[in-house]
């Protein structure tokens, strides 16, 4: 079991003013904002005082079993298993990032800005001075007896009067207004592995939006793969959609097409049908199961001023 008392480092006779001054101390100096790197010091610290503020939550930690031992060696006698309660994790939260078909291509490292829900620093996320819920006593719960004789049971619902907390804030802070968070803006550089797709998800721990009870949640970010610049990611392939003059076709010209690995020089087949994209093996996106193929889809404008040289080659060309 975690020694509480020494993570907030006081003695086991502290009052809850000491409690809660040592509190914000520790939390202040292991705060993600202060120091980066105490991120697990500092969900140990919030941890820690969330037990020892509560009236209720501080008895059952300093009296664990009235027969001497764990509730775990309790059960175990009667050949049962009983899992410590874990601390409940904290939900993710979801941010799109936005990259482009050659970014997937190449692999990037991109900064990004999103907001999120951070700890007050003024009350060091606590939401201010706490008291014990007059609901539910500090239990956070509300049981409750339904149906009558052999169809009774009873119904263990969060109390209404806490948000199952087992607290209620006496004295709000005036920064959170008693939230315990504040919005923030955040910058991170996300490395974009090769290949990424549309939809794909990239998780970073510990730098999601930060709850009371449980702490700072993971970010999670969706990759949304836009078309740009005439390029757009399906599969393994990488499309092109290139547009081309009705002369382009007839003096069959070669057409120049942007890759990520060099340019590419592109010969028009006379018989051009534009319903059907041109394909060049071998130009895809690299996976491990092999190489995808690049395909370019034609479009006809006619937007070109035709000179003497060429109208002298169309003539040719429908002369033969």
């Amino acid at each position: 079991m975690k020694d509480y008392y020494n993570i907030l480092g006081v003695n086991r006779n502290a009052s809850p003013d000491e409690i809660k001054k040592a509190y914000r101390s520790k939390s202040k100096q292991y705060h993600p904002d202060v120091n980066p790197a105490g991120g697990e010091m500092f969900k140990e610290i919030a941890e820690a005082y969330d037990v020892l503020s509560n009236e209720e939550k501080k008895r059952q930690y300093d009296n664990p079993s009235p027969f001497g031992g764990s509730f775990e060696d309790l059960f175990s006698m009667f050949g049962q298993q009983q899992r410590q309660p874990r601390r409940p994790k904290s939900p993710d939260t979801i941010v799109n990032l936005e990259i482009t078909p050659i970014e997937s291509y190449n692999g990037i490292s991109k900064k990004m800005n999103y907001q999120v829900k951070t700890s007050c620093t003024t009350c060091s996320g606590s939401g201010g001075d706490k008291k014990i819920c007059n609901v539910c006593n500090g239990s956070g719960s509300i049981r409750q007896q339904m149906g009558t004789g052999l169809f009774s049971t009873v119904v263990e619902t969060a109390c209404n009067g806490c948000n199952g907390t087992g607290y209620q804030i006496s004295n709000p802070c005036y920064t959170c207004n008693g939230n315990a968070v504040v919005n923030k803006m955040e910058s991170i550089e996300i490395d974009i592995p090769r290949n990424v797709d549309n939809g794909d998800f990239l998780r970073v721990a510990g730098k999601g939006n930060y709850y009371i009870n449980s702490g700072f949640g993971d970010l999670v970010v969706k990759i949304v793969v836009n078309r740009v610049d005439g390029f757009e990611k399906i599969g393994t392939d990488l499309i092109y959609y290139k547009k081309v003059t009705p002369i382009d076709i007839l003096t069959n010209e070669k057409i120049i097409i942007p890759h990520p690995n060099g340019n590419i020089s592109v010969s028009l087949p006379t018989d051009l049908d534009t319903d059907k994209p041109l394909r060049i093996r071998g130009k895809g996106y690299v996976t491990q199961q092999g190489i995808g193929n690049m395909y370019l889809k034609i479009s006809v404008v006619n937007n070109q001023q035709i000179d003497d040289k060429k109208v002298k080659k169309i003539l040719k060309i429908i002369s033969e």
